[in-house]
């Protein structure tokens, strides 16, 4: 948490209230969140953003210096937007200074987010192996087929794993193996060609449906604005006590994290 709906929805926030503001300062307020390239091109700042990306879990902004921020939200990572004091707003990590009082914060409880300061050239060098993007075209079950044939481990651990697909985690997972009928315990080897095709249709469908709703808030998640999103309300699975046709959910421990499926629609 945040995935890939909430890292959309951030994004979009972002280029809605930034993208014709330079950003003029990049403060570190906490020893290792901003990583500098030892070869960005300088000088970084003053800079406007000529791109903002989504790729997977992370943001990346192409500033017109030729150089890019990658951000990285990790657990309780937030990027709130303000015109006011933030000095009173706790676990601040670090800050972007727009132009007037506009600024964006970096809070993070954890501690655990980044944000990377690299040359345009360098980007994959900070990003992990990534799958496909799962609300793209090219992201058919035929992505899938190759990375699961051989593989034994239960299939809800194979779809969160970034390299097979970029950017779903625990929450969007549960989700999409119960609309798709397929229990989370599945060897992935085993998934046929038709439960592949309705992966994918769910996750594309799961996905679309919470970015429309601005994301899930079940912990620290925050739009940009700092407002709450809205599918936690949508939730059919995760954290319930019944699926929407009153049977019994099941929560158990898959790679230490909670699976959380209903037995009699799930098989």
């Amino acid at each position: 948490m945040p995935e890939l709906p909430e890292v959309e929805i951030v994004l979009r926030g972002l280029k809605k209230l930034i993208q014709d503001k330079p950003i003029c300062q990049l403060d570190s307020l906490y020893n290792g969140t901003v990583i500098y390239d030892k070869d960005v091109n300088q000088p970084v700042f003053p800079a406007l953003v000529e791109t903002f990306e989504r790729r997977g879990k992370y943001i990346i902004l192409h500033l017109e210096t030729k150089n890019a921020l990658i951000i990285h939200l990790r657990m309780t990572g937030k990027l709130i937007y303000t015109e006011e004091d933030y000095e009173e707003a706790k676990h601040v990590r670090a800050l972007l200074s727009l132009t007037g009082c506009a600024r964006v914060i970096f809070n993070d409880i954890r501690t655990f987010g980044k944000i990377i300061v690299s040359p345009e050239s360098k980007i994959e060098q900070y990003l992990p192996k990534l799958g496909p993007e799962p609300l793209s075209r090219e992201f058919t079950h035929l992505c899938l087929k190759a990375p699961l044939q051989k593989k034994t481990a239960p299939i809800k651990n194979v779809l969160l794993d970034q390299s097979v697909i970029a950017g779903l985690g625990n929450i969007y997972v549960c989700e999409i193996l119960y609309r798709a009928g397929i229990a989370p315990q599945t060897p992935s080897n085993r998934i046929s060609s038709a439960q592949l095709k309705s992966i994918v249709k769910h996750t594309k469908e799961v996905l679309t449906e919470a970015i429309a709703k601005n994301g899930t808030s079940v912990s620290d998640f925050r739009q940009i604005d700092d407002k709450a999103g809205e599918f936690q309300n949508f939730l059919q699975v995760y954290q319930k006590d019944s699926c929407p046709l009153g049977h019994e959910i099941k929560r158990i421990k898959q790679a230490g994290r909670s699976s959380f499926y209903c037995p009699v629609c799930q098989k």
